[in-house]
């Protein structure tokens, strides 16, 4: 499955940013990028569930954090909305979608390596001492290279300064 790509660079795609960032930019927030990682963590279990046959799992995920997650889905598409305007709910849905499909691709193309990811993440979610929600997905990275396009490399570390990620090298490629 290699969940390997912060949720952080996602946003920067999803959002079309290129070119250098400045002061003057519509930027996601703090809460904002978890708000992604959140959705990015939940779209790979939720097609974990489906094909891996892993629904008692998923459903237990989203019981165990059901306020969490809703709350962090609010402040997303309150994001796109800000950032969008009208056309926001319709990017957030489109979003969500896009996390989604990748999933389900990559869960296509290695199906047992990507159930045995999805294993791990969640045995660490379900685990009795259950860890905050954002806490949690702040240490799962999701491959999410397909939202790479839009993102022009040349400038992601100084856009990642901006979100707050400080990690210039997300995905291992120069």
């Amino acid at each position: 499955m290699g969940w390997k790509l912060g949720a952080s660079v996602a946003v920067l795609a999803a959002l079309g940013v290129s070119g250098t960032a400045t002061a003057g930019q519509k930027c996601a927030r703090s809460t904002e990028v978890t708000a992604i990682q959140v959705a990015a963590v939940q779209q790979e279990l939720m097609v974990a569930a489906l094909t891996c046959h892993d629904v008692v799992n998923f459903n237990a995920f989203q019981t165990s954090y059901g306020d969490e997650l809703r709350r962090s889905d609010w402040r997303l598409r309150h994001m796109f909305r800000r950032l969008f305007g009208s056309r926001g709910d319709s990017q957030y849905h489109a979003f969500k979608t896009r996390l989604a499909n990748n999933s389900s691709i990559r869960s296509i193309h290695d199906n047992p390596g990507y159930c045995r990811q999805a294993q791990l993440v969640f045995a660490a979610a379900l685990n009795p001492n259950k860890p905050v929600l954002a806490e949690f997905v702040s240490g799962v990275a999701v491959d999410q290279d397909g939202l790479l396009h839009a993102a022009d490399r040349r400038v992601r570390s100084q856009q990642l300064a901006l979100l707050g990620a400080g990690r210039a090298d997300v995905d291992g490629r120069d």
